[in-house]
């Protein structure tokens, strides 16, 4: 039986580890530099894992789950699709404006484990809220609420591009921000308030 103070070790050990590989990535991430971020030697670190493989998927997959499970719980909550839509992005936009350095880190990570994807997809089983919002999505459809030119599958890739580039995209963003006069912080404070409204207004007949 695990007793407090190991799950508190391991707590310490999990958090500092995220810290560690948004900011460092798997390739750059050190098992000493977890280690001392957690404020515990590096023995103990491999006692609760062995590896530094075994310690990056069980991070990623809890940092990933945190930030993809619960906007697409929102799918399947009561509501219309507009309404959907606003509580989408409300989710999503607070799990990034919170984890602004895991985009560009999954991204990354992705690109390199590919594998990482369907495991992650495994974990959350989206499919049933997404073909549930898509059926819904079509029924608003035909009663005129909603652009008959609009697809929802286009729609959610949208939604999700809109959401993660301003923080994907910040080298880019900060670089060409400076060149109009025009404040990154203050940019993502205004994106996140009103970009459900301007999807809204995308599709709304």
């Amino acid at each position: 039986m695990v007793n407090e103070e190991e799950l508190n070790v391991e707590q310490r050990i999990i958090e500092a580890a995220a810290d560690v590989f948004e900011e460092k990535g798997f390739a750059g991430a050190r098992m000493q530099q977890i280690a001392d971020h957690a404020g515990i030697n590096k023995s103990l670190l491999h006692y609760y894992f062995r590896s530094k493989e075994l310690l990056f998927e069980k991070i990623f997959m809890i940092v990933a789950k945190r930030a993809f499970g619960k906007s697409v719980l929102t799918l399947e909550k009561e509501g219309t699709v507009f309404e959907k839509i606003e509580k989408f992005f409300e989710i999503h936009q607070d799990l990034l404006w919170k984890n602004r350095n895991f985009p560009i880190f999954f991204i990354n990570e992705v690109n390199q484990n590919p594998e990482l994807i369907r495991k992650l997809l495994e974990k959350i089983e989206p499919s049933e809220q997404l073909k549930n919002f898509i059926v819904q999505f079509e029924e608003e459809k035909k009663a005129g609420l909603v652009r008959k030119d609009v697809d929802p599958v286009h729609l959610l890739i949208n939604m999700i591009s809109l959401s993660i580039f301003p923080y994907l995209g910040k080298p880019i963003l900060k670089e060409v921000m400076v060149t109009v006069d025009v404040n990154y912080e203050e940019f993502l404070v205004k994106h996140r308030a009103s970009i459900a409204q301007f999807v809204i207004n995308s599709i709304k007949n």
